[in-house]
């Protein structure tokens, strides 16, 4: 974001400073703080909470296999 308006600033070519630049932030925005946010929070999950994502997915696949196995012997009876 600073960087468009240290840039406008410089250039002298340009008549309009920050009204062209938000066209140019926002899609950019958009990619940069979810995945920023996302990083935070595996890190912070992992780091302060203790949560293994993997071992959580483990325990649900787990949980599926012996439904799936519960229902095809109510199924056999």
């Amino acid at each position: 974001m600073y960087t468009f308006q240290i840039y406008t600033t410089l250039n002298d070519e340009m008549r309009y400073h920050d009204e062209i630049e938000i066209y140019y932030l926002i899609p950019i925005m958009m990619v940069i703080i979810p995945s920023v946010y996302f990083i935070r929070i595996k890190l912070f999950d992992k780091l302060v909470h203790g949560i293994d994502l993997k071992k959580i997915e483990a325990e649900l696949d787990e949980y599926e296999r012996k439904e799936k196995e519960d229902s095809e012997t109510d199924i056999i009876k």
